[in-house]
């Protein structure tokens, strides 16, 4: 059970990070955030099936006019907040990614950051939260499919730009990208972990072990 400061701390998190609010005026910001953090509130009590409109549009005491300027229906509200959830990490792995010296570099740096969030119980119970919400949403499975590409994407880049300088010359950037994403998961995803509990260090050494001479580069020194 978390407290209700770990609680005021998700839906400031919520909120903070709007999905979609870009070209949003201040007001309309405001309005969108209050309705994403009444519905993470409401759907903690009473689930998701439990939580109607009406529900988050009391706890949130805003009309259904202001629910409707934002949001189309429930489902939308629920992938906005999914992505604002995942918003964040997205944005830090593409700038360290664009930022590394070499894409070799970036390859440890991609790595790296996935890990940080699979091994972050904070980091993974947040998204964990927000996905098992965002589930049941008409159109989830189109909404993970691009957290998927944009968290790929800086390294399908990382990718090409080893094959222009060779230091990658046998990357194949689009499959080898989303081929080394499920690596990552499926030896450092939190359930996968429970069966078979790996720490840090050696599941880092594991994926780039299996990648780099992949993208034909050299093996990591270390662990075997």
């Amino acid at each position: 059970m978390s407290s209700r400061a770990e609680d005021d701390q998700e839906t400031s998190e919520v909120s903070s990070t709007t999905g979609g609010a870009g070209s949003m005026t201040g007001d309309a910001v405001v309005e969108r955030g209050q309705l994403m953090d009444a519905a993470l509130t409401v759907m903690r009590r009473n689930g998701f099936l439990g939580a109607s409109v009406q529900d988050i549009l009391d706890f949130a005491g805003l009309s259904t006019r202001a629910f409707y300027r934002q949001f189309q229906s429930k489902d939308d509200l629920l992938l906005a907040m999914f992505r604002t959830a995942s918003g964040p990490d997205v944005i830090q792995i593409t700038r360290r990614v664009e930022a590394a010296a070499t894409a070799v570099d970036a390859v440890h740096i991609w790595v790296d950051e996935l890990l940080a969030i699979a091994y972050d119980r904070k980091r993974i119970q947040r998204l964990v939260m927000f996905n098992v919400v965002a589930r049941q949403a008409v159109g989830y499975d189109d909404e993970v499919a691009r957290l998927q590409d944009a968290m790929v994407a800086p390294f399908i880049d990382a990718l090409r730009r080893g094959l222009a300088e060779e230091s990658l010359p046998s990357a194949d950037p689009v499959a080898d990208a989303y081929s080394t994403f499920d690596l990552v998961w499926s030896v450092a995803g939190p359930h996968v972990r429970r069966r078979r509990p790996v720490d840090l260090d050696r599941a880092r050494h594991h994926i780039l072990r299996f990648c780099l001479p992949a993208f034909g580069a050299a093996a990591p020194d270390g662990q075997g």
